[in-house]
């Protein structure tokens, strides 16, 4: 039994037109187009932000950190704009490892001195991170800060170390910050 024989033995009131062969691949051919359509605009939807999120990220990636411990309670941490524009706001945050595999801690901070407000570019300059009087930095095997700053074009990131720079979607940082020419106050 044909497929054409089984449709006419299905019970329906009144005929059915199936189209033809041709109707059949036009119509296949226009559900195809739309969704060749659909994927393709998609792909370059997701191009698009991608290529934002590096231009974005670029004067970020060209600022870095080299950290070295300086007696039992201060960190000198050595900030390097490598980049065209001033950033602003920096705060640093010291992470020490023990050795072995234990991982980073976090250890508490109770003064920063040097270039918090700016640091223009090609630049580079020194923060002197004072710790928690708790804490011995000289036990520790290492030590590294995870750098926050807010770009020329007022976004904020965070860096750890030489990883790569993620956004910084937490505490916004002080008004003071971001002195550009179109901005007063």
């Amino acid at each position: 039994m044909s497929t054409v024989e089984l449709l006419a033995w299905l019970p329906v009131h009144g005929h059915i037109d199936w189209g033809s062969v041709p109707d059949w691949f036009g119509g296949l051919g226009t559900v195809g187009t739309l969704l060749f359509g659909v994927l393709s605009l998609r792909r370059e939807i997701r191009a698009r932000r991608r290529e934002d999120r590096a231009a974005r990220a670029r004067q970020a990636r060209l600022v870095s950190t080299s950290t070295r411990i300086e007696g039992g309670g201060v960190l000198r941490v050595r900030v390097t704009n490598d980049s065209d524009g001033p950033v602003f706001d920096l705060t640093a945050t010291p992470r020490v490892r023990a050795g072995g595999d234990d991982g980073d801690v976090v250890v508490g901070v109770t003064a920063v001195t040097g270039p918090v407000d700016r640091l223009n570019g090609h630049r580079d300059s020194e923060l002197f991170v004072t710790v928690d009087r708790a804490v011995d930095l000289t036990g520790f095997a290492s030590a590294t800060v995870e750098l926050c700053f807010t770009d020329q074009q007022g976004n904020r990131w965070r860096r750890r170390g030489a990883t790569e720079p993620e956004l910084d979607l937490g505490v916004e940082p002080s008004g003071r910050r971001l002195r550009l020419p179109w901005r007063r106050g």
